[in-house]
C-alpha cells in the first residue's frame, strides 16, 4: 500500500540526487506540453464591443472601391456602412463605404470558408506535432524520471521513445488520446476517468515499447484499479506548490514543483509496477518483465531476490528500503 508522504520522499532524494538534470528535462517537457496532456485548446471571448469583424483579402473589382488589394472589412453593429482597409499602390488606406446585403453576404461567406481553412491547417499541424513529436517526448521524459527514482539518469533517456520502437510508441499513444477525447466527449466526467484509467500507458511503454496498444491499455487499467482516486488526490496534493510557483513568475515552478510533481508520479508507477511484479500478475513473457528478465523468474526479484520474501523489501527484510 503506497501513501503520498512515502512517493514524496522518494522524489525527494531523487531530485537531490541528480538536480540539475531533472530541471533540465523536466524544463524540456514543459515547454513542449508533456506534463499537460500536449494539446491545450484556448477560446477568447471579446465581450463589451459593438463590433463585428470579418477579414479576408479579395481582387480587385469584386467591391464597390476598385482598389487593388483589400486586406480587412469591419462591420459595426451600429451602422450599416464598413470600414473597408485596403493597401493601394504599396500605401495602406483605410475607408467607410456602402455596399449591398449580397455583396456583404459574399464577403462574410468567403472570410467564413478563409478561417475555417486556417483553422483547419493549424489544428492538424498541431495534431501532427502531438502525435509524432510531443507523445514520444512524453514517454522518454517519463523513463528518465523512473530512470532517476530507481538510480542516476542521463538525460539522453528523453529520445527513448524516438529510438526505441517509435511507430509502436506512437500507434499506442494515439488510441490512449483517441480513446480519452472520445470519453470526453460524453460531458467530460468520463473523459476525466479514463484519463486516470490510462494514466500508466506512457510510464509502461518506457519499459515495454513493443507492447501492444490493447495490452498496454489493459496493463494501466488493472494498475490503476483502486488507485484513481488516490492518484487524483496526489495531483491536488501540488496545488500549493504551483501556487507558489505562479507567486515567484515560474522560477519555483521550474526549479523545484515541476521536477519534484514528475518524480512523484514516477515513484507511483515504480510501485504500483513492483506490487504487480511481487503478485506476479499479468508480466510480459518478454523484456525485462519476462521470465529471464530483471523482474522475472530468474531475475533479481525471484523467490529470494531483493524485493521478495527475504528480500530488502520483503517480509522478513529490515524495511529500511530506499523506497517502501
Amino acid at each position: 500500500m503506497w501513501t503520498r508522504g512515502k512517493l514524496k520522499e522518494v522524489a525527494k532524494a531523487a531530485l537531490h540526487r541528480n538536480y540539475w538534470k531533472i530541471v533540465l528535462v523536466s524544463m524540456i517537457l514543459m515547454l513542449l506540453g508533456c506534463e499537460t496532456g500536449g494539446l491545450s485548446f484556448h477560446k477568447t471571448v471579446r465581450n463589451g464591443s459593438a463590433e463585428t469583424i470579418t477579414e479576408g483579402s479579395y481582387e480587385s473589382g469584386s467591391l464597390p472601391t476598385g482598389k487593388r488589394s483589400v486586406i480587412a472589412v469591419k462591420k459595426r453593429a451600429d451602422s450599416d456602412k464598413v470600414t473597408v482597409e485596403m493597401i493601394d499602390d504599396g500605401e495602406f488606406a483605410s475607408k467607410e463605404v456602402e455596399i449591398s446585403f449580397f455583396e456583404g453576404m459574399i464577403v462574410g461567406f468567403v472570410a467564413i470558408i478563409v478561417f475555417l481553412i486556417i483553422f483547419a491547417i493549424v489544428l492538424a499541424v498541431i495534431l501532427a506535432l502531438d502525435i509524432f513529436l510531443i507523445n514520444p517526448f512524453s514517454v522518454g521524459g517519463k523513463r528518465f524520471m523512473v530512470k532517476s527514482v530507481e538510480d542516476v539518469a542521463q538525460v539522453k533517456e528523453i529520445t527513448y521513445g524516438f529510438d526505441h520502437s517509435y511507430k509502436n510508441i506512437v500507434k499506442v499513444m494515439f488510441h490512449m488520446d483517441l480513446s480519452i477525447f472520445l470519453w470526453t466527449l460524453l460531458f467530460i466526467i468520463p473523459g476525466v476517468i479514463k484519463m486516470y484509467e490510462y494514466y500508466m500507458v506512457p510510464y509502461i511503454l518506457t519499459e515495454n515499447p513493443d507492447m501492444e496498444y490493447k495490452a498496454a491499455m489493459q496493463m494501466s487499467r488493472d494498475m490503476m484499479e483502486g488507485n484513481k482516486w488516490k492518484t487524483f488526490v496526489l495531483g491536488l496534493s501540488f496545488i500549493l506548490w504551483h501556487i507558489l510557483g505562479t507567486l515567484t513568475l515560474g522560477i519555483a515552478e521550474v526549479l523545484y514543483v515541476q521536477p519534484y510533481r514528475n518524480l512523484t508520479f514516477a515513484a507511483l508507477y515504480c510501485q504500483l509496477r513492483n506490487t504487480r511484479v511481487m503478485n506476479h500478475v499479468e508480466i510480459p513473457l518478454y523484456g525485462q518483465y519476462g521470465m529471464n528478465g530483471q523482474y522475472g523468474m530468474n531475475g533479481q526479484y525471484e523467490m529470494n531476490g531483493q524485493y521478495e520474501m527475504n528480500g530488502q523489501y520483503g517480509t522478513n527484510g529490515d524495511g529500511n528500503g530506499q523506497q517502501w
